[in-house]
Formats: C-alpha cells, sequence, structure tokens
C-alpha cells in the first residue's frame, strides 16, 4: 500500500469518536466550572490548554488541562500555594493529589480521565515568570494555525511516536511532547514531509523553525534536535528529547519511509521474545520505595542509574546498555548488561615513566607490598600487577551500597530504601516477572518499528 493509504488507514486508530469527543467535553466542561467557581481576586481566568483544546488528542488517550492565570503582582510562594489550594478544592470530589513539574500543580481523575490543574501567571508574551507561562499562548498559537488536515497528521505522528515509546516529555521517558509534535507538522505541514526531513539528519544543524532564528541564539543550544519555540525563539524545545529518542525517531522514520506499515499506528507487543542466552550478563538491583511523585522517582532512579553506572565503569566493569524501571508506586530496579558478570582476579595498574624518580619511587614505594609482581614494560613505564579484592558485580554492588553508600551518588531520596531493601542477582537466577521482565525485555530485544 502507499504511504498515503497505510495513513488514511491508520486514522482510524488515532481520530476519537463524535460520542467520546462528546463524552470528553462534557467532564472538561464539569472540571473547568469547578475550578471558575473558586472565588479568588487574584485568579484573572480559567481556560483550557494542550491536546484537548487545540483538538490534536487521540483516541482512547486524553488528559485535560485547566490553566488558572493568576495575577502577576502574586509572588512565587504565594503563587504555588493558592494554586495547590486552586486545584484540591475545587476537585475535592475526585480525590485530587500534588504532581511535581517545574512548580507543583494538582492532578485528579474525573470518570477516568486525568485532570490537570495548572497554575500559570497572566502576564503578556515573553514577560514570563513561571514555567507554565507560555502553555496559554501555545495554546493560541497552535489554534490559529493549524488546520484540519494538519490535525489529521499531529494525531498520526503521536501514534507513531508512541508505538516506538518515544511520546511524551515526561522524565519517565525524555521524548516528544505534543506540542513539540503541533510545532513540527506546523513546519512541515505533513507526516512524510516531516519524515523524510528527520530521516535526513545530520550529525549536526538540525534546527527546525516555523519562524527565522538569529544565529546566534541557536548557537547556544546542545541537543541533537533543535526546535525552536515558535512563541519564545529562545528556547529549544529539543532540549528535552534524549538522545536515544531523538535516534528511535531517525530510524523509525527511514523504516516507514522505506517499508510503509500500519503496524506503525498499531499498538501491539513492541518487544520480540528476548534473548535469555543474555540473561546471566543482566545485573538487577530490585528494591522497594516510598511513593512519591512520578516525576520526583524518576528523576532520583535515572540519576542514580547513571551514577552506578560510573561505578561499575570505574573498578573494570564495562557497562554496555542500562535502563531502571518502577511502576511509580512502590517497586523499582536497577538493570546492567555487562560484557561481563565477573572480573578477571588480577588487574594491570600503569605506574609513571622511569625518567621520572620521585613519581616512580613513589610508585614503587606505594605498591609494592599489595602487588603480585612490578616491572618496567615496553614503554619504560614501571606496572604493577594488583590483585583484585571483589571480581563479582553483584558482591561489589552489595559493598557499594551497604558500606560506601555516600560516595555512589545514589539520590539522597533512595539511599534509605535502596540500602533496606536492595535485592541483588543476575537474570538468569529467578523466574523474571512484572515490571523487571518488562525492563528486560526492553533492553535484550531489538524493537521492530526502528531497527
Amino acid at each position: 500500500m502507499s504511504i498515503n493509504t497505510i495513513l488514511n488507514k491508520a486514522l482510524q486508530y488515532c481520530e476519537p469518536s463524535l460520542a467520546e469527543v462528546k463524552r470528553i467535553s462534557r467532564i472538561a466542561n464539569e472540571a473547568r466550572d469547578l475550578v471558575s467557581n473558586y472565588r479568588s481576586s487574584k485568579i484573572i481566568e480559567v481556560t483550557f490548554g494542550g491536546s484537548f483544546a487545540k483538538g490534536t488528542w487521540l483516541k482512547g488517550d486524553t488528559d485535560i488541562d485547566i490553566f488558572v492565570k493568576i495575577d502577576e503582582s502574586v509572588d512565587t510562594e504565594e503563587f504555588e500555594s493558592l494554586g495547590k489550594r486552586i486545584g484540591i478544592e475545587s476537585l475535592r470530589r475526585y480525590r485530587p493529589y500534588m504532581r511535581y513539574s517545574d512548580h507543583p500543580y494538582v492532578e485528579a481523575f474525573i470518570k477516568g480521565v486525568r485532570i490537570n490543574i495548572v497554575p500559570c501567571y497572566n502576564v503578556k508574551m515573553g514577560n514570563w515568570k513561571s514555567a507554565a507561562d507560555r502553555s496559554p499562548f501555545h495554546t493560541e498559537y497552535v489554534k490559529d494555525n493549524l488546520n484540519n488536515e494538519m490535525i489529521r497528521h499531529i494525531r498520526l505522528l503521536k501514534r507513531m511516536l508512541k508505538s516506538i515509546n518515544v511520546y511524551g516529555a515526561e522524565i519517565a521517558t525524555n521524548g516528544f511532547s505534543g506540542y513539540v509534535i503541533e510545532v513540527l507538522i506546523l513546519k512541515y505541514c505533513s507526516l512524510p514531509s516531516l519524515l523524510q526531513a528527520i530521516s535526513d539528519i545530520k550529525k549536526e544543524g538540525n534546527v527546525f523553525s516555523i519562524n527565522r532564528v538569529d544565529e546566534d541564539i541557536i548557537k547556544t543550544f546542545a541537543s541533537p534536535l533543535v526546535i525552536i519555540d515558535p512563541v519564545d525563539s529562545r528556547r529549544n524545545l529539543g532540549s528535552a528529547i534524549s538522545n536515544e529518542s531523538a535516534g528511535k525517531f531517525v530510524l523509525a522514520a527511514r523504516r516507514f519511509l522505506q517499508k510503509p506499515s500500519l503496524e506503525f499506528f498499531i499498538k501491539e507487543k513492541r518487544y520480540a521474545r528476548p534473548h535469555e542466552e543474555i540473561y546471566p550478563n543482566l545485573l538487577v538491583m530490585e528494591f522497594g520505595h516510598n511513593p512519591r511523585s512520578p516525576d520526583i522517582i524518576w528523576g532520583q532512579l535515572k540519576r542514580s542509574l547513571d551514577a552506578l553506572s560510573k561505578q561499575l565503569e570505574l573498578v573494570g566493569f564495562k557497562v554496555i546498555k542500562s535502563t531502571c524501571i518502577t511502576d511509580e508506586k512502590r517497586s523499582a530496579a536497577f538493570i546492567f548488561l555487562l560484557e561481563s558478570i565477573f572480573l578477571s582476579p588480577y588487574t594491570e595498574k600503569m605506574g609513571p615513566e622511569v625518567f621520572r624518580k620521585k613519581e616512580t619511587i613513589n610508585f614503587i614505594s606505594k605498591n609494592s607490598k599489595i602487588s603480585n609482581l612490578i616491572w618496567i614494560n615496553k614503554q619504560m613505564r614501571v606496572t604493577a600487577l594488583i590483585k583484585r579484592n571483589i571480581i563479582s558485580a553483584k558482591d561489589y554492588i552489595k559493598m557499594l551500597v551497604f558500606k560506601k553508600i555516600e560516595s555512589t551518588g545514589i539520590s539522597s531520596g533512595l539511599k534509605k530504601d535502596v540500602q533496606q531493601t536492595l535485592h541483588v542477582y543476575t537474570a538468569n537466577e529467578f523466574r523474571i516477572n512484572g515490571i523487571i521482565r518488562e525492563a528486560i525485555n526492553a533492553l535484550t530485544t531489538t524493537e521492530r518499528l526502528t531497527i
């Protein structure tokens, strides 16, 4: 089938039915009315934002974003406090709770639909005081410039990016936000045109901008995809997109253009059967954690994962791939694919050249008692053969956690959780289930739609 035929067929998975539109609209209006009933002289306006307001939401998958514009004279502390009170009290019958991004906001579910109550300042364009201040301007910009055909292609692109797991700017994904997708389609007008541009990506200079932008501004951005916010030319929307997410999109674009398929728009199992022969090389750190905001736990996990990977590398373990996972409730894990779970019993320690008299004497003095052998190598450098105290990755991780956790780089908010509940094992030692299996599948299989 041609690309256009595939896209037309794929719309059935993307476009909400009239009945769904009516149901979501009723819920959205109910939520807005509840928020609008909150009385405060500092509230200037209550308005819809996000994909619902722009009509770009996906079939069976929408959140309702309600922005509460607050007078710009309000200071930051009162702004956050007022934002919390508005959300909590307006939606109290729906058991609201706090979420955290650049600043706190309130979330609740009404009849299965996620409602976000987000405070922002009522400012003029460019006079931003909070991270959410641009959002109402984003909504108006997109609504003013979209047409029905572009809306279809936005939905198609969202569906495609969901299929390769790079849709969403939250920390868990570090992918493409709904607004980024809208900007890209506004730039190229259609999905095929955008995919062609993405498939031709170069190592540097991949700038996607609807309007002309000063070159000096562009030079300040450092990300594989520089996507200029049409509402704020000094803001790079691509900075939140990880290298991995950008790379997946590039490969998926090339593959789709080469071999168009409806598979890119149908939600199916992302992974084939994992390569279980790799399991002995998979080091798993499984632990429990106290409940906290998804944004917070994912941030803590990703920072800790990077730190632990560096710790493993420092002593000689080669980390080929790594990932973290959480059910966003109480369970989490770090998983490392290592070249080997064990190190050799001995390691070579390179010293100074013999011409450096003082350094050579110090090296020999320091290592003579702990080394099995010291010699001069072909580069005339003093070299020692040192016996390793720990050769097992499992033992090394346990030593770090239980004896040196303060120097591991594990996020302070996770240290107690990890020490109290840690279970370290290789993937071949136990039957793998739940979120651990999900993470291992992602780590040990090739994704169908990108490679």
